[in-house]
């Protein structure tokens, strides 16, 4: 009998972490974002300053364009190997900026852009260390330049 009480407990305690594993799905994936070769100044703040200090609000600004650029990365052993760790958006923001006749990026937002719903989705797998997951890093903001009565 007391073997029966022991196999029964063990069953639930099997249990109860497949369900865990269920319910807690570990897909996704980190990601470090950077910009180390962007050629024009980028700001979280609607306010830059230029290359002597000379602060320019919104005010001395004219938006000439939006920034959008995004970027995916997966993710395997529960999101600590990203592939690739790193991503720079210094390309596709010179780009962006010098396409719209920009001196640089105000109001910069970092955010996640979806579409990775389809891979991070399956809860039975995605506990899996193996099984990849994604993250969409999508930044996005207003491209200025100097207005004429500037500082």
């Amino acid at each position: 009998m007391r073997g029966a009480m022991t196999s029964g407990r063990r069953a639930a305690g099997v249990a109860a972490l497949m369900m865990a594993l269920v319910l807690s799905g570990c897909a996704g994936a980190r990601v470090r974002v950077t910009a180390e070769r962007a050629r024009y100044p980028l700001s979280l703040s609607a306010g830059v300053r230029d290359s002597r200090g000379h602060l320019y609000d919104g005010r001395a600004l004219l938006k000439v364009g939006t920034l959008d650029a995004r970027k995916t990365t997966f993710g395997i052993f529960y999101s600590t190997a990203a592939l690739p760790p790193t991503r720079d958006f210094s390309d596709d923001i010179n780009r962006q900026v010098v396409a719209a006749g920009g001196e640089a990026v105000v109001d910069l937002r970092i955010g996640l852009g979806g579409g990775c719903g389809w891979l991070n989705g399956f809860p039975i797998l995605n506990a899996l260390p193996l099984w990849p997951g994604c993250v969409a890093v999508r930044l996005t903001g207003n491209i200025v330049r100097r207005s004429s009565s500037g500082p």
